[in-house]
């Protein structure tokens, strides 16, 4: 099994608290998976979603620039306490690997206290 967090996630995550993001608020974090084959990518939207993530849509970005890749758009609610979206990022990392994906990364909105 994969580490949870990875550098790049580190780096999201302290540039989202220099902004004095509040890691505790629960809001809607994105992830973007690639894939060569729409038969892995269709089947990594079914594992997701059966593993909770929600508004899981496929798709083709580059299909104007004859790019027949796919991308496979994700959510997720959840803090940016490391362990929970560690855990989260842990799963969508392996199921990438399992389909033969790309996972790009994440994104999520700066949440300020008020």
């Amino acid at each position: 099994m994969k580490t949870l967090l990875e550098p790049t996630d580190f780096e999201t995550l302290h540039a989202l608290a220099a902004h004095g993001d509040n890691k505790t608020a629960i809001r809607d974090v994105i992830h973007y998976t690639y894939f060569e084959e729409e038969d892995q990518a269709r089947s990594f939207a079914k594992s997701l979603f059966s593993k909770g993530f929600h508004d899981v849509a496929l798709g083709q970005p580059g299909a104007d620039e004859g790019d027949d890749g796919f991308v496979v758009r994700a959510h997720h609610d959840g803090t940016l306490i490391e362990a929970d979206i560690g855990e989260r990022l842990s799963t969508i990392r392996n199921l990438a690997a399992e389909f033969s994906g790309d996972y790009e990364g994440w994104e999520a909105a700066l949440v300020l206290d008020e």
